[in-house]
């Protein structure tokens, strides 16, 4: 169990926050893979009945169990100490409200000596049995440190290299992520995936888009992107990320490359004319902006 043919140990964590079903959903995918890894649980401190519910798995799955949300970066950082104690050579970091194909993951593991991070080709759509998903971008290259999204659903050569991937379904070579230090726990949600990846990039590892191994995705499962929380964590971290990877951030943030500086002007033309819902939307994002500028960073109660 959790040993490919060529005798690599892959562990798999699932994140879990207050949704079960999701979870036991992509466990039972996984678990019918053609290659079925070591499979970890990490609950995100549910405040539902999530933990009854994982029980029922049994013996099948480790079920790691924090006292509070840490986020992604810290619910999977939790998951990847797992992986490394138990002498992982790769952690498969998934998304609750992913499902990924039978052979998802043996596509992933035959392009494994190449990249020190793979992402699958990602579809999104209500029901992962709907017959016709939209494909959502997982990677891109960055000239000059502009983001090009780079799209494939599927070639004959099945893998490209990119300067930086994100998505539910992510391959990391264990030691890599060590070595760099884990996710930032600072940015709790939203970017920091391409955090983690721009560190791996910057050490030397290859980042690798594997558009031979598909998974599908529910957008927005943990939190809705449209919702004024998402909006606040997403402007804000676009600030954070910037100022930690750029040299001359405040130029970045004017130019608006990656921060699209558009929807700052946007907002306030919301708040002033917008109605409620517009208006508390608008706050969200002027204040993720302001306080992404003043650096602070992890969870918010506020919207």
């Amino acid at each position: 169990m959790g040993v490919d043919s060529d005798g690599t140990r892959v562990v798999a964590v699932v994140l879990n926050w207050n949704c079960a079903d999701d979870t036991i959903r992509c466990v039972r995918a996984v678990a019918a893979g053609s290659v079925v890894p070591e499979m970890v649980v990490v609950d995100n401190g549910s405040t539902d009945d999530s933990i009854d519910k994982l029980r029922a798995l049994g013996d099948a799955v480790t079920l790691v169990r924090l006292d509070a949300n840490l986020g992604y970066a810290g619910g999977m950082n939790a998951g990847i100490r797992v992986a490394h104690d138990r002498d992982a050579a790769f952690v498969w970091l998934l998304n609750a409200d992913c499902v990924p194909r039978p052979d998802t993951l043996s596509a992933l593991l035959a392009h494994a000596d190449r990249f020190a991070v793979s992402t699958s080709a990602q579809t999104t759509s209500a029901r992962p049995d709907d017959p016709d998903p939209e494909p959502y971008v997982v990677a891109a290259m960055l000239p000059g440190g502009r983001v090009r999204p780079l799209r494939c659903a599927g070639c004959e050569v099945g893998a490209h290299d990119v300067d930086v991937v994100t998505g539910a379904a992510i391959l990391l070579g264990v030691g890599w992520a060590v070595q760099v230090g884990l996710f930032d726990e600072r940015f709790f949600h939203y970017k920091e995936e391409f955090d983690l990846v721009r560190r791996i990039a910057a050490a030397g590892g290859r980042i690798g888009l594997v558009c031979a191994s598909q998974v599908w995705h529910r957008r927005g499962g943990s939190l809705a992107g449209s919702s004024p929380r998402a909006q606040y964590y997403h402007h804000r971290n676009e600030i954070l990320y910037v100022r930690k990877h750029y040299p001359r951030p405040l130029r970045r943030i004017l130019i608006g490359e990656p921060v699209h500086y558009k929807n700052l002007a946007r907002s306030v033309l919301r708040l002033v004319a917008g109605g409620r819902n517009d208006r508390h939307r608008a706050l969200a994002v002027l204040a993720g902006y302001w306080d992404g500028l003043r650096g602070v960073h992890g969870p918010t109660e506020r919207f």
